[in-house]
């Protein structure tokens, strides 16, 4: 029940898990080009309906969000990144008939839901129709009415036409003389226009963040309303808000250094303990980098127990709990989305992250070969980029402010490796 900020949790649960797994199959490229077709013939329609409301600058800006927008959607589905397995894609779907069932005034809306390859317990409006649903969510909520819950949340925000209005709001923002004005004095200025260009961001970030403080809570309401007429729980909308608030204290993996000697002491390439060298980080100032923003200001929704306490205000009846539904379903997609986030960074091009909890993982599986074999599907795509002088684009820099010792001692553990090095873990891992 997020918007727009789509975090990476690494947090894990302990479970069985099958030496035999058979990963969510991929090769759809059929489906896939079908339905970039389609989103790209539907988006040129799209572009002409908006062109008809809007002119001059608005229209360009209105334009170009959009274009944005569409662009990152398509690049999404190409790098497969969206899950069309119908194990998935087929049970959105009967839940998303149920509530439109249930709701009649849901009955001629457009809506289509995909699943994202995103771990973080979040989703996203994109307008026109079109909600994200992120596979996390399958890993953190504890059921099927939960989920059905965040749907219904998103299916309010699309109702209330909240990306759109706020493509409009920020399109007549740029276009305004006040912006414009802004601008010009920061190009006057011959020294900092870095600190001048921040303030003005500041400040643009805290009114949105009002803006849409304002959204969640509509949404919130609205949602409410709309799952209260499906069968499920009623206690269970707020019960998933109440996870997602836990869910912002989750602990951080913390990798042993025995870990290290052990996956990658191998039979052509002894561990090397140069390998776990850091740089003395102690005498340096970070004071010119630390985060100006207080990230609790720009928060893209209100406090959730705020949101649960004005959503039981509002509505007497929001702690009914007779109802009961079958989970078996549910838990099965919640298992699989669970084998899956090792993968799933995989595909989003986070290499580095995906390494990282691999490497947790095989802390409680050393002889799962599904984590092997993504270790060395993961050390080939950075041998890659190594060899491109793109390291950076996969692995996180060093922040010591911004990171804990564990993350730390394995990012120094990747820049510390040469390229026939990690060729060396790349060939071994995947030959298992």
């Amino acid at each position: 029940m997020k918007k727009r900020v789509f975090y990476i949790f690494l947090f894990v649960y302990t479970y069985s898990f099958a030496q035999n797994y058979a990963p969510i199959d991929t090769t759809d490229y059929l489906k896939r080009s079908e339905l970039v077709k389609k989103y790209n013939e539907d988006f040129k329609l799209f572009k002409k309906s908006f062109k008809k409301l809007y002119k001059g600058d608005i229209r360009k800006e209105v334009e170009k969000s959009y274009t944005f927008l569409n662009t990152d959607f398509v690049k999404n589905i190409e790098k497969k990144r969206l899950v069309f397995n119908p194990i998935f894609s087929d049970y959105i779907q009967n839940l998303t008939n149920n509530i439109i069932k249930n709701n009649s005034d849901l009955s001629s809306d457009k809506l289509t839901i995909y699943v994202s390859r995103h771990n973080s317990p979040n989703a996203v409006s994109m307008g026109n129709g079109v909600i994200l649903l992120n596979m996390g969510l399958f890993k953190y909520l504890e059921n099927e009415a939960q989920l059905v819950s965040v749907i219904t949340h998103e299916i309010a925000h699309l109702k209330l036409k909240h990306a759109e209005n706020n493509i409009i709001y920020k399109a007549k923002l740029n276009t305004s003389k006040e912006k414009k004005q802004q601008s010009k004095e920061i190009k006057k200025q011959k020294f900092n226009q870095y600190d001048k260009a921040f303030e003005i961001m500041k400040d643009l970030l805290y009114t949105d963040s009002k803006r849409y403080r304002k959204q969640e809570s509509e949404a919130d309401s609205l949602g409410y309303v709309f799952f209260k007429k499906t069968k499920y729980p009623k206690i269970e909308f707020i019960n998933a808000l109440g996870i997602l608030a836990k869910l912002d204290s989750l602990p951080e993996i913390q990798l042993k250094k025995e870990t290290y000697k052990k996956v990658f002491h191998l039979p052509k390439q002894p561990f090397n303990e140069k390998w776990l060298t850091m740089e003395d980080f102690t005498s340096y100032n970070y004071d010119n980098y630390k985060d100006k923003i207080d990230k609790d200001s720009v928060k893209s929704h209100p406090e959730i127990i705020e949101r649960i306490q004005k959503l039981k205000k509002i509505f007497s009846d929001i702690e009914n709990n007779t109802s009961t539904t079958d989970n078996n379903k549910f838990l099965e997609l919640q298992n699989i989305a669970r084998k899956e986030d090792v993968a799933n960074l995989n595909y989003l091009e986070k290499y580095g992250l995906s390494i990282y909890l691999t490497l947790y993982r095989l802390e409680k599986f050393p002889d799962n070969n599904y984590y092997k074999s993504w270790l060395g599907k993961n050390f080939d795509k950075l041998y890659e980029a190594k060899k491109k002088y793109q390291f950076n684009r996969y692995v996180d820099r060093l922040v010591p402010n911004e990171q804990d010792k564990s993350y730390q001692q394995f990012l120094s553990f990747l820049w510390n490796l040469n390229l026939n090095e990690i060729k060396n873990i790349a060939d071994f891992y995947t030959k298992k």
